[in-house]
């Protein structure tokens, strides 16, 4: 098993991993929130996170289109959630695009150095094999 371990500090940003993943288990470990606590930014309770390697099969749900939901409180600089969701994901491609949103899954999320923005957000998933076996 591995740690596939993503840092945003952007509402819309583009990732560039080491390497790229082929489908395989996938499982959300934990989020962190560090954040500016002086007042600013409001998020309504939690942020959504659009990731490209989930091309709409892993989740669904009436209120956004298969983003993962994370809860952020507007008054703590560091918040730690932990998961145990489980999917199967798609490729994992080297480099891909993250969108964060507030909890309307519309409006970016304030990312940044302001006052009561997220300053960055991690993001945790277990995979199973960091090496790609079918290569040789």
């Amino acid at each position: 098993m591995g740690i596939l371990h993503l840092r945003i500090t952007k509402a819309n940003q583009n990732i560039d991993l080491p390497k790229e993943f082929k489908a395989q288990k996938l499982i959300f470990l934990r989020s962190i929130i560090v954040k500016d606590v002086n007042a600013g930014a409001t998020f309504g309770g939690t942020i959504m996170v659009d990731l490209d390697f989930f091309n709409g099969f892993e989740m669904t749900s009436n209120t956004n289109d298969n983003f993962l939901i994370i809860p952020i409180k507007q008054a703590e600089e560091v918040q730690t959630q932990i998961f145990d969701q489980e999917f199967n994901s798609e490729d994992i491609k080297q480099s891909f695009n993250v969108k964060v949103y507030k909890s309307d899954g519309k409006t970016a999320a304030p990312i940044g150095n302001a006052n009561g923005e997220i300053t960055y957000l991690d993001l945790f998933f277990q995979v199973q094999s960091l090496y790609d076996y079918t290569q040789y």
